[in-house]
């Protein structure tokens, strides 16, 4: 009979609560707080591009000096970039990565999302000039040994040249061409772009 009487209290079974669900209630709200601030944070962290500039040297030549542009670096922030490449001055002939590394001494880079593109170190062929010296005989007499020169040699690469001519002991005095023809005892005449430069030799009566 007291239970018609208050009717509030009939309505609810006997050992059962509404507080589970305030609870799901507050850690669902929780979350969603927590989540909203994560990505307020993230929406605040500043975008830092860090581009290496590509660069190029001859073949045997040691590595330029590398550089990269930085955008969105903020006033006061101490970031720098180094640069590193797997070329040194024997590489062969090619293209090689220039990949930046960057340098953070007051530990700011937490504060941006970084992107690196990474640069190219550009090996061209290494000029080399192949010369061969003028000379002179009389008619009728053998050629002298031609003597010649093999200019831009790098890294001790064992590249040499010898000299020849189409003038033989009955050639008629006039001038004929010193041909001068390259020796590659390393293998490595690829890394070069080769000049000729052919001699003279003139046959007196």
């Amino acid at each position: 009979m007291d239970s018609l009487k208050n009717p509030s209290t009939a309505l609810l079974p006997i050992g059962k609560s509404t507080r589970p669900k305030s609870i799901t209630l507050f850690v669902t709200v929780l979350l969603l707080a927590m989540l909203a601030g994560s990505v307020a944070a993230h929406a605040q962290t500043a975008t830092l591009v860090v581009t290496a500039i590509n660069s190029g040297r001859f073949y045997g030549d040691p590595n330029p000096e590398f550089a990269a542009t930085i955008t969105g670096l903020k006033a006061g922030d101490n970031i720098t970039a180094i640069f590193s490449t797997v070329a040194d001055p024997s590489s062969p002939v090619g293209d090689y990565l220039i990949v930046p590394t960057l340098v953070d001494p007051d530990g700011k880079l937490s504060n941006y999302t970084v992107i690196i593109n990474n640069g190219t170190l550009t090996v061209t062929p290494a000029p080399l000039l192949v010369i061969a010296d003028d000379t002179a005989r009389p008619a009728g007499q053998p050629n002298p040994t031609f003597t010649g020169a093999v200019q831009g040699v790098k890294n001790g690469d064992d590249i040499t040249a010898t000299q020849d001519s189409p003038a033989t002991v009955g050639s008629a005095a006039g001038t004929y061409d010193i041909v001068p023809t390259v020796k590659d005892g390393s293998g490595k005449i690829s890394n070069y772009a080769v000049s000729i430069s052919k001699g003279t030799l003139t046959v007196t009566p």
